[in-house]
């Protein structure tokens, strides 16, 4: 008998915990130059576009260009709505600095002209950046 007790308190308890998180959903997606090749070590930042407060999430390309964006937690994702992105290269050390193989407009939001919507449920982003100008 206290086995079922047991099993409703955990399943009023998961019932619970399921609505109280923050409506947040997974991005995730891969950084690619126009000719198909990926982008790795890189940082994807996605901020909030017309938020009282911006919301921003980050996430780091891996080798085949793949990135999980995450906000206080890895891999938690954002809340549904518009954001702009931009791609910046990650430095390993800041005195020797890295020149990206893409086009340097990705790094910063005023310039970037990427922008995406986050939907209420897993998001798959793939993002295209233009070759760097030689």
């Amino acid at each position: 008998m206290s086995f079922a007790i047991d099993r409703r308190a955990l399943a009023l308890l998961l019932v619970t915990c399921a609505g109280c998180g923050k409506g947040q959903y997974p991005v995730r997606g891969k950084v690619t130059l126009d000719d198909g090749t990926p982008v790795k070590n890189a940082i994807v930042v996605f901020e909030s576009v017309g938020a009282e407060k911006p919301v921003m999430a980050r996430g780091d390309t891996q080798d085949d260009g793949s990135y999980q964006l995450s906000t206080t937690r890895p891999g938690d994702g954002l809340v549904p709505g518009k954001y702009r992105v931009l791609i910046t290269p990650r430095m390993e050390n800041p005195d020797e600095p890295v020149k990206p193989a893409f086009d340097t407009r990705y790094a910063d939001f005023k310039t970037s002209g990427l922008e995406f919507e986050v939907k209420a449920e897993s998001n798959d982003i793939p993002i295209r950046l233009a070759k760097a100008k030689k």
